[in-house]
């Protein structure tokens, strides 16, 4: 069950970056009322806030899954009261726009182009046929 839990988060977090990149409206599943007026509602309620948090932290490895040239990295994401900071300016600055908006935005803030993978090393095929002692050069002897 945990597992089809995740797999739910994570592919509800990779909605948003699919649609962006199409210019589509894509519903996400979230708290009923996922407006910046219900983030500042759970001001000082640090047990809803942290529900909050746990969805964005889900969302950004959504996020991360979705994309793995362009990751969120670890030590980048804010935690806690920075990521409440964040919102609560969002959501000051945005007051009719959506939470997740500000998910969206802050992803696209955070994230990083990385490197490619590196192709796995490839071994070399051992010949189709192996020498026979008639072809095998023979070292020069001296005389």
């Amino acid at each position: 069950m945990k597992v089809f839990l995740r797999i739910i988060v994570m592919l509800t977090a990779l909605l948003p970056a699919i649609a962006a990149a199409q210019g589509q409206q894509v519903n996400i599943f979230s708290f009923a009322d996922s407006s910046c007026n219900a983030w500042v509602k759970t001001s000082g309620n640090k047990l809803v806030r942290a529900q909050y948090e746990f969805w964005m932290r889900g969302f950004v490895s959504g996020h991360n899954f979705a994309n793995p040239s362009r990751q969120v990295a670890v030590g980048n994401y804010p935690t806690g009261d920075m990521m409440y900071l964040y919102l609560d300016d969002y959501c000051r600055d945005n007051p009719n726009a959506s939470y997740i908006t500000g998910a969206i935005h802050l992803v696209e803030q955070l994230r990083e182009p990385t490197a490619p993978a590196k192709p796995a090393a490839t071994k070399k095929e051992p010949p189709k046929t192996l020498p026979t002692p008639a072809t095998v050069p023979t070292p020069a002897t001296k005389k």
